[in-house]
C-alpha cells in the first residue's frame, strides 16, 4: 500500500481554518472508541509528523504552517491569493475533500472522515506527541488496516475463485503422476529433462501456456511463438519453487494455488484468487550478464512488475 499523500490530510485541517498560532493546536490525547476512530487519528498523526519532518523545518515551521494553511483556506474559499502555489494546492485539496465525500475515507466507501479526530492527529503528529502512537505505528496502522479491510472484500466479491481452486487442487492431488509440496503447489512431469537444475539466481529461458482451473487461456508464449527470459526470483512464487525443481529440458504440468500466484491481487484477466495451470518446457539456463550491474531490490521489484504487467 502507498503511503497516503501528506497533502489530504492538509485538505481536511483547513476546513477548520487551522493556523498554528491558534490556541486550539496543543496536544492532547483523543478518545479512540473504534477501528475509525483510530485510522482517522493515525492518519492525521502520520501526516502531521510528515510535514513537520520534510516541509517545515527550521525555527520558523510555525510560522510556515500559518502562512500555509492560510493560503490553502483562501484557495478554499476562492480568494485572489498572492502566492498562486497555494491557491492551486487549495483547489486540488477542495477536489479531493468532495471526492472523499462520494468515495468515502480513503475511498473506502464504508469509511466516514472524522474531522476532529484528523485534526487532533495532525496537530499531535506536528507537535511530536507519543501519547497514543508514534509515527511508525501511525502508518503501520493506516496500512494494516486498510489491507485487511481490502482482503475482506476481495474475499467477498471473489471467495468464489478461492473455493474452487482449493477443490480442484484437492482432487488434483490424488489423480497419478501429480506431486504435491510443502507449499501446496502441484506438477506433473510430461517429459523429464537430465540438465542442470536452475538456481534462484539464475536466469532461464521458457515456453509456457497458461490457463484458469476452466480451461480459460489468459496468456502463453507457446501459441505466440517466442520463448520468454526472465530472473527466476523475479515470478510469482510457484514459478520460482517450480523452476528449482526443473531439470532443463523438461516439461512440466504446473498447478499454482492463488496463494503462490497472485493472491487478492487482479492480474489483467486473472480475477483474484484464481488457481492457475501451467504447461512448462524449461529450454535453458541463459548466462548472467556480464555488463549488467547488480539490481537493488527496488529495481528488482520494479522489474517484476513491469513482467506481470505485460502477461
Amino acid at each position: 500500500m502507498k503511503k497516503q499523500n501528506i497533502f489530504f490530510a492538509l485538505a481536511v485541517i483547513a476546513i477548520f481554518t487551522f493556523t498554528a498560532c491558534n490556541s486550539g493546536n496543543k496536544a492532547k490525547a483523543p478518545k479512540l472508541v473504534s477501528q475509525i476512530d483510530s485510522l482517522n487519528y493515525a492518519f492525521g498523526f502520520a501526516n502531521g509528523n510528515d510535514l513537520k519532518n520534510y516541509y517545515l523545518k527550521g525555527d520558523s515551521a510555525d510560522k510556515k504552517i500559518e502562512i500555509f494553511m492560510r493560503g490553502i483556506e483562501e484557495g478554499l474559499k476562492g480568494a485572489e491569493e498572492k502566492k498562486p502555489e497555494l491557491s492551486n494546492l487549495g483547489m486540488r485539496f477542495g477536489g479531493w475533500l468532495k471526492e472523499q465525500k462520494k468515495a468515502g475515507f480513503l475511498g473506502d466507501s464504508t469509511l466516514k472522515i472524522d474531522y476532529n479526530l484528523i485534526r487532533q492527529g495532525f496537530i499531535n503528529g506536528l507537535n511530536k506527541s507519543k501519547d497514543q502512537m508514534d509515527p511508525q505505528k501511525a502508518q503501520e496502522y493506516i496500512n494494516t488496516t486498510m489491507q485487511v479491510r481490502f482482503e475482506k472484500m476481495m474475499q467477498e466479491k471473489f471467495g468464489a475463485n478461492k473455493a474452487a481452486g482449493e477443490k480442484f487442487m484437492a482432487e488434483n492431488g490424488k489423480k497419478p503422476g501429480v506431486v504435491t509440496t510443502k507449499s501446496g503447489l502441484q506438477y506433473q512431469i510430461i517429459t523429464k529433462g537430465n540438465g542442470p537444475i536452475p538456481k534462484i539466481t539464475d536466469k532461464v529461458k521458457v515456453h509456457y501456456h497458461g490457463t484458469l482451473i476452466d480451461g480459460k487461456v489468459f496468456d502463453s508464449s507457446i501459441e505466440r511463438k517466442e520463448p520468454v527470459t526472465f530472473p527466476v526470483n523475479q515470478v510469482i512464487p510457484g514459478w520460482t519453487e517450480a523452476l528449482q525443481l526443473m531439470p532443463v529440458g523438461s516439461k512440466w504440468k504446473v498447478f499454482v494455488p492463488q496463494n503462490l500466484a497472485y493472491g487478492s491481487k487482479q492480474q489483467q484477466s486473472i480475477e483474484p484468487f484464481s488457481t492457475l495451470i501451467f504447461d512448462v518446457e524449461l529450454i535453458s539456463i541463459e548466462k548472467p550478464d556480464a555488463a549488467m550491474p547488480q539490481m537493488t531490490p527496488e529495481q528488482m521489484q520494479q522489474l517484476q512488475q513491469q513482467m506481470q504487467q505485460q502477461r
